[in-house]
Formats: C-alpha cells, sequence, structure tokens
C-alpha cells in the first residue's frame, strides 16, 4: 500500500494525501476526514523518510548526553550508574511521550561522536536536540546551534553578548545559589576551614559552584584558601582521591562541600578511613540530593536540584520552538538546601 493507491481509494489526488499526512492547513475538513478513514482502514503509515525529505518536521526529538572524560571503570558504567543522567533522562522521555514525542537517546564519548549527533539534525532525522553533560561553550555544538538547529542547553553559561546562544534556550540548576547556601549552612555552624572539591574546571554548573563557594566565604570575612580547593570529576573514586589529598596537604580542615552528591559518598569514604567521624569530626555537604543520599551513612546534607522540573523545562521548550517558533529563553531553575546528619557545629 503507498500514497498513490490511498488516493484512488479516497478519490482524491496523491498530492492531497501528502497534504493531509503532513497536516496542511489548505485541506477541507470533509476531504481530510475521507483520506484519513482510508488510512486507518488500510492501516497505511507512511513513510518517516519521504516525509522528512518533504520537508515535514517529525515528532523525534534527540536527548545527547556528553561525558567525554575517560575513565578506567569504562566509559559505559558512567552514565548507566549515574542517578543525575537516569532521572533527567526519564523525565525528558515522560514528558516527550505525554506531548506525543519519541525521544533519540545518544551518548558522547569522544568529539568524534558529535559527526553521528550532526548527521541526526542535517538528516532531519530529529526536529530538535536537548544537550546535556557539554563542556561549557562547546565548539561542536556552537556549530549545530549556528546553523539554525532547534538546540536547549543544561548547564551552560549566559552570555547575552553571544549571538550563537541567544539563538537556543538554556536550563540551568541555580548552581551559584546553591554553592552560596552550602558553604554559608557551613560558616553558620563555625567553620572557617572549609575544603571545596570541585567537578573540574570545562563544565559551566561546577565553575559557577567554585564562584558561589569563593562568595560565601568572602562574605563572612573568610580568606579563600587555594590548597583547600580540589579540582575534580563528578564521580565517587574522585571524590575519595580528592580528599586524600586534603589530608596529605598542608592545610587543616574542618568541612568539606563536595560538588556533587557523589564526589561527598567518596569524600566521606576517605575521611571514614582516616579513622575520623562524619559530622562529630569533618562535616560533609553535597549538591544535586540524588535518591541514595538519604540513605547513605550518615544521610547526606545535599542542596537539592529540581531534575524532573528541569527536564520538563527542557522538554517542553524545545517542543514549544518546534511547533510554535517560539523564541529561545534562559531558565535558571531554583535549589533547595536539604539537612540531614552529615554536617555539625564546630567545637
Amino acid at each position: 500500500m503507498n500514497s498513490t493507491e490511498i488516493a484512488k481509494l479516497a478519490g482524491v489526488s496523491r498530492s492531497t494525501v501528502s497534504r493531509v499526512i503532513n497536516n496542511y492547513s489548505n485541506v477541507p475538513e470533509e476531504t481530510r476526514e475521507k483520506v484519513l478513514r482510508v488510512i486507518k482502514e488500510y492501516d497505511y503509515v507512511p513513510h518517516a523518510s519521504a516525509r522528512m525529505l518533504a520537508g515535514s518536521k517529525n515528532k523525534v526529538i534527540g536527548l545527547f548526553i556528553v561525558d567525554l572524560v575517560n575513565e578506567e571503570g569504562g566509559l559505559k558504567n558512567r552514565i548507566t550508574k549515574s542517578p543525575y543522567y537516569l532521572e533527567f533522562t526519564s523525565s525528558v522521555i515522560e514528558t516527550a511521550s505525554e506531548m506525543d514525542y519519541l525521544v533519540l537517546v545518544h551518548i558522547i564519548h569522544t568529539v568524534a561522536g558529535y559527526e553521528k549527533i550532526k548527521e541526526c539534525f542535517y538528516n532531519k532525522m530529529i526536529s530538535g536536540g536537548i544537550f546535556i553533560g557539554q563542556n561549557d561553550d562547546d565548539e561542536s555544538i556552537k556549530k549545530i546551534i549556528d546553523r539554525g538547529y532547534r538546540v536547549v542547553l543544561v548547564d551552560q553559561s549566559i552570555r547575552p553578548d553571544d549571538a550563537t546562544y541567544n539563538q537556543c534556550t538554556i536550563v540551568n540548576a541555580d548552581n551559584y545559589g546553591g554553592a552560596y547556601s552550602a558553604t554559608k549552612y557551613l560558616t553558620d555552624m563555625k567553620h572557617k576551614q572549609i575544603a571545596h572539591i570541585t567537578g573540574g574546571t570545562a563544565k559551566f554548573s561546577s565553575k559557577d559552584r567554585i564562584r558561589g563557594y569563593k562568595k560565601a566565604l568572602k562574605d563572612a570575612g573568610i580568606k579563600v584558601n587555594k590548597d583547600l580547593i580540589i579540582n575534580s570529576e563528578f564521580v565517587e573514586n574522585a571524590g575519595y582521591e580528592a580528599t586524600k589529598k586534603l589530608f596529605n596537604g598542608k592545610s587543616k580542615f574542618s568541612a568539606i562541600f563536595a560538588s556533587n552528591d557523589k564526589i561527598a559518598f567518596g569524600a566521606i569514604k576517605a575521611v571514614q578511613e582516616e579513622g575520623l567521624k562524619v559530622p562529630e569530626d569533618i562535616s560533609v555537604i553535597g549538591f544535586d540530593d540524588i535518591e541514595s543520599s538519604k540513605y547513605f551513612n550518615p544521610p547526606l546534607t545535599s542542596i537539592k536540584m529540581e531534575l524532573v522540573e528541569m527536564a520538563d523545562l527542557a522538554t517542553k521548550s524545545i517542543v514549544a520552538s518546534i511547533e510554535q517558533d517560539v523564541k529561545p529563553s534562559v531558565n535558571i531553575v531554583p535549589v533547595t538546601l536539604v539537612e540531614r546528619e552529615s554536617c555539625g557545629i564546630l567545637k
């Protein structure tokens, strides 16, 4: 069964069938219903690639998870075992399904992997894409945006004077405010020697959390000690190794602000191996508030990111730009402090 046969059965031209399939507005309602009845009766499925070549917008969006860091434990485990990416991905799929959209999910581990993503846009396999996990100011993504494709970036610095980023929607957590709150929470508990284990310096969220940490120390009248800032990665083992470096360093510390919960888990393990207790000897606070934080020993105090809300916002924004040509926007999603048992007042 093809469109020509559908046209004959419906008593219309092949071009009319094409206009009905592609949901053009210039088709009389009576004719549209007649064609749709025949399509349903004969269970006709239009060839997707033909529709795309004709210029029709399909109802498929891409979700591209960028993870360019090599890890001895295997690249695959980094994403499949990440509560952060799993919650975001499942939320995007659920919201997209409610809007009658499919989601093509692809993980990028190398710069060469961007070529497959470009093909998805250039060959019209998708009508728009959401990127998460990319380094700040990613040149490969900028080229895609500059080609006029619809893009939403999660975790990207806001640059009002940059023409490229004015063409896409940005969805960020309030990384700066969350880091400020986490650090202030510790200073309010009388801590002055507060270490910070970062998620590196390539990602916007990590850089913004460093800024928030430094500003909170400054506002508390505490001088920033560079020896207490350890650049790391957003994984548990990196938090463990970073904390070992802190113990081997010359500067003492009574608290750790970890740039995410996984780093905090590794930090607590390293603290306990030193024969110390959390929070009696060292206080630890994380960021993200992943599900396992509440079940950790001790339960982790953390800054809660609204990942479901961020995913929902990103998905609805990309669909709105596809269907209604809505202008790009910048969105900062608030975070909240969740108090548990991993921080204590310095005695």
